[in-house]
């Protein structure tokens, strides 16, 4: 007789050994040798007292076998049945079954259940046997099968759920025979042996349990890409060297591999990194912008927008990439009510209110700082309460540049710098005689990673760099030797550039002025630095001014370029034997020393003078300037600096709320002051009480104290909103530069093409982002898989036929112009690169058709590359 698969299920592979019972012991769950036979009452009661009595050979026998192959019922054995019972039922609740009853010696359902429910006592124990081993009983509930309650089995016709999610209540034998036979239990049983078998099902079943992890995997390695510069283009490539080279198996479970979904990925970090930064600024109880324009490779005037504000979160005060927007997309010229009206957009395009923007800082230009139509006089239009802040580093910039126009000699020195850099930078014959020349001159033999370490090369001298000219001057200064050999070694193989250079270099009057610019120069370039930190704030403006201007008049009262040049300059060889320093001489150098000094003091004087009232009150807040209780001066310190901070911030209020306001400002004022003085300035750290420390100052330490202290927001709810808006006032403008710099590492010759929006993102990962090994970084690659999840349904739409267009251009045709249903929830749009394919296709032979034209001339075209996505590389 053949036998079916429902036979095979449900027969054992081997006979179970039995367990020998004591005379005095009650009887427990009977182990049944499972037979082809269809189970009755008669068959169990004949099957339980064969086992009793089999003998111990046979018992032998069974316990090897047992030990050499594992006992299986349908498509699970012994463990994976007790597993699976423990994930299908609450173990909370008291459940019978043949694999537990029998370590647990269990012959019967407890009194308390049956006390409860008489009817149970219909319920034959002795039924959980090796025969039935699906059968599952749950007191208080009914009976179960393990294998229908798994696969959820449903009648087909009446929707019933009998033994899978409904118990069975019918305790009748009859009952379990019937389910035993049932086609539903051979399907449940046979689906689940499909799935045991099925290469299919387990490569599902492994793709479902890795997904996350993988698209975690993928989406850290475009984070990489982005954070490194690197061309998204490049990511399946890298995909596929990691998985073969590494051998990442599971990558292959990644079928997101279209030029779309790629570029969905890239767009999904930039997108959440914004997400969480605008989520911070929110918080905050003001922000300030910084801004500035930048022209890329493409030839676009971008808007680069950077955002300061306090984070509640770290308890710092940070400066964020906002925004990148293509002025001229929307708007003739880049004028200042293009600018306005783009910054007013993205801040309300982000959601954050206009009221909260406290401060903008810019470079200082006439479009945006103009008293009349600037960005900065527009923007307060919308907030009267902005205060506009001409960048500290421009600001010293243009205070050097001012020097240097006034003096003609030191006009003429930059531009010497600037020919003699382009001199060796233009030819590398003369690069390598003046390397050459250097390694003659310092007598020595290195090697070639050594002399490229050793030989200086020299620098550029330009004006829109901030430090270029202090680094181009000290290059020249020391090599000058060198220099002068090179040029005459070039002027006698009459090379005229070198000729002209030479006549004007080898000068007393050259050499003097380059010593002098080599004492002044490190002290501006210094002063540059210090307004460059991310921690800069108003009240190191003034003091670093000072310091500045202080360090310029010592070296004008010591002499000390005058000093250093008498006494180098009888070292020199036989080069420049001829340059010697006279009186006369000595004294010309002497008044270039001082008039240059001079006009660096009153330039930045000028510059620095016109500085806004409201940042001068701002400095109240310094905690070393507080006088002490018992000192002079302590009950009027800040009440004048208070009343202009009440004027500004509060000057859209009716006179009466503004004259309230300003009263309990100062009664918060007066307090604060005892406060400083009893609490805060005992614990002042050290190194930011005497000035050491490179991240903060007394000031913004204070105001940091006043916005960390959740109990000031009671005592202080005056001074803590002026507090937020000191903090959150950009200073300097070196932020949007920084970004400048970025921009230009991404957007290169070769990624020319980037959009708009993907430019953005990658920029937000660029700056903003975290390491991609980090927790914070993976704690945004995280929100970014799950947000890219959401989005759609992500599966495969129906399969559509490929062809070739005119251009090369692979363009997709519906199959046999059936009609495709598709799920109405997954979101789905045409890819652009296809769509404009397309058309372009469609115009071409509809021209051709019109003209007569065979199409023939395809390669006039332009190339496949010309209509990708410029949003995808």
């Amino acid at each position: 007789m053949k036998r079916t698969l429902h036979d095979f299920f449900t027969s054992t592979t081997t006979t179970p050994k039995s367990r020998k019972v004591q005379n005095d012991a009650t009887p427990t769950c009977p182990t049944v040798v499972d037979s082809t036979t269809t189970t009755d009452t008669a068959n169990e009661d004949n099957s339980t007292s064969t086992s009793a009595s089999t003998s111990a050979s046979t018992d032998t026998a069974a316990n090897e076998r047992k030990s050499s192959v594992q006992e299986r019922f349908g498509p699970w054995n012994d463990e994976e049945c007790k597993s699976l019972l423990k994930n299908l039922f609450d173990e909370s609740k008291s459940f019978h079954s043949c694999f537990i009853c029998k370590d647990a010696y269990c012959t019967g359902l407890s009194k308390e259940t049956l006390s409860k429910f008489p009817g149970y006592k219909k319920f034959n124990h002795k039924w959980l046997n090796r025969s039935n081993w699906w059968l599952c009983f749950v007191e208080t509930e009914g009976m179960y099968c393990l294998v229908c309650k798994k696969h959820h089995i449903k009648h087909p016709h009446n929707q019933r759920e009998v033994f899978a999610a409904t118990p069975s209540i019918r305790f009748k034998l009859d009952a379990i025979t019937t389910h035993n036979k049932s086609s539903l239990h051979a399907a449940a049983l046979q689906t689940e042996m499909i799935q045991k078998v099925s290469y299919f099902h387990q490569e599902v079943t492994k793709k479902s349990e890795v997904e996350t992890s993988v698209l975690e995997g993928v989406f850290s390695t475009a984070y990489y890409l982005m954070k490194s510069f690197i061309a998204n283009r490049q990511l399946l490539p890298l995909l596929n060297f990691i998985e073969k080279i590494f051998h990442v198996e599971d990558l292959k479970y990644f079928n997101h591999r279209s030029a779309e979904c790629q570029s969905e990925i890239f767009m999904t970090l930039g997108e959440t990194m914004k997400k969480s930064l605008l989520s911070d600024v929110k918080k905050s109880p003001a922000f300030g912008i910084l801004t500035d324009e930048v022209c890329d490779i493409s030839v676009t005037e971008n808007l680069m927008t950077f955002i300061q504000y306090y984070n509640s979160t770290s308890e710092s005060v940070c400066t964020q990439f906002l925004s990148c927007q293509n002025i001229l997309s929307e708007f003739s010229s880049a004028n200042a009510d293009a600018i306005t009206k783009l910054i007013l957009s993205e801040l309300k395009d982000d959601d954050l209110d206009v009221s909260k923007f406290a401060g903008f800082s810019s470079d200082g230009a006439a479009v945006m700082v103009g008293k009349r139509a600037g960005v900065a006089t527009l923007l307060k239009a919308e907030n009267p309460s902005l205060i506009n802040v001409h960048c500290v580093c421009h600001r010293l910039a243009l205070s050097c540049t001012d020097s240097n126009e006034s003096i003609n000699y030191i006009k003429t020195i930059e531009t010497l710098l600037r020919q003699l850099w382009q001199l060796f930078e233009n030819s590398p014959k003369k690069m390598a005689v003046y390397l050459k020349t250097q390694k003659q001159l310092k007598e020595i033999s290195m090697g070639e990673k050594a002399t490229k370490i050793v030989s200086k090369r020299l620098k550029k001298a330009c004006r829109t760099r901030w430090l270029s000219l202090e680094a181009s001057v000290r290059a020249v200064h020391g090599d000058y030797e060198a220099i002068l050999h090179t040029l005459s070694i070039l002027d006698q193989s009459g090379d005229a550039a070198a000729t002209g250079l030479m006549k004007k270099m080898k000068s007393i009057k050259f050499l003097g002025t380059l010593y002098i610019m080599r004492d002044i120069l490190p002290v501006l370039a210094d002063l540059s630095k210090h307004f460059q930190k991310d921690s800069l704030n108003f009240s190191d403006i003034r003091p670093s001014i000072n310091l500045a201007k202080d360090k310029l008049k010592k070296l004008l009262e010591e002499e000390t370029p005058m000093q250093s040049l008498q006494t180098d300059i009888d070292s020199f060889s036989d080069m420049c034997a001829e340059i010697k320093l006279n009186n006369k001489e000595l004294k010309e150098l002497q008044s270039l020393f001082e008039k240059y000094v001079n006009a660096l003091i009153n330039n930045i004087t000028r510059r620095f003078e016109d500085s806004s009232d409201v940042l001068a009150a701002l400095g109240i807040f310094d905690p070393l300037s507080v006088p002490l209780q018992n000192q002079p001066g302590f009950k009027e310190y800040g009440i004048a600096q208070i009343n202009i901070l009440a004027d500004h911030f509060h000057q859209l209020d009716e006179p009466e709320t503004k004259t309230r306001k300003t009263e309990k400002m100062q009664s918060e004022w007066q307090s604060f002051k005892y406060h400083i003085n009893d609490v805060l300035k005992p614990v002042i750290p050290e190194d930011v009480r005497d000035g050491s420390s490179k991240s903060t100052n007394t000031t913004e330490w204070l105001l940091l104290q006043l916005l960390r202290n959740p109990t000031f927001e009671n005592f202080y709810p005056s001074l803590i909103p002026i507090a937020a808006a000191a903090v959150a006032i950009p200073i300097t403008n070196a932020w949007p530069e920084r970004g400048a710099s970025s921009l230009k590492n991404i957007k290169t010759k070769l990624r020319n093409r980037l959009g708009e929006a993907m430019l953005e993102n990658i920029l937000h990962v660029c700056i903003n982002g975290p390491a991609p090994e980090s927790k914070e970084g993976q704690t945004i690659i995280k929100a970014a898989v799950d947000s890219w999840l959401k989005a759609k349904n992500r599966r495969k739409v129906a399969k559509v036929n490929k062809i070739s267009g005119a251009c090369g251009v692979v363009v997709k045709e519906t199959l046999n112009d059936n009609v495709i249903s598709q799920d109405a929830s997954v979101q789905t749009e045409e890819n652009p690169v296809i769509v404009e394919a397309q058309e372009v296709l469609s115009e071409v032979r509809q021209a051709m058709k019109v003209m007569a034209i065979e199409n023939e001339n395809d390669s006039d075209f332009e190339d496949e590359s010309d209509f990708e996505d410029d949003c995808c590389w």
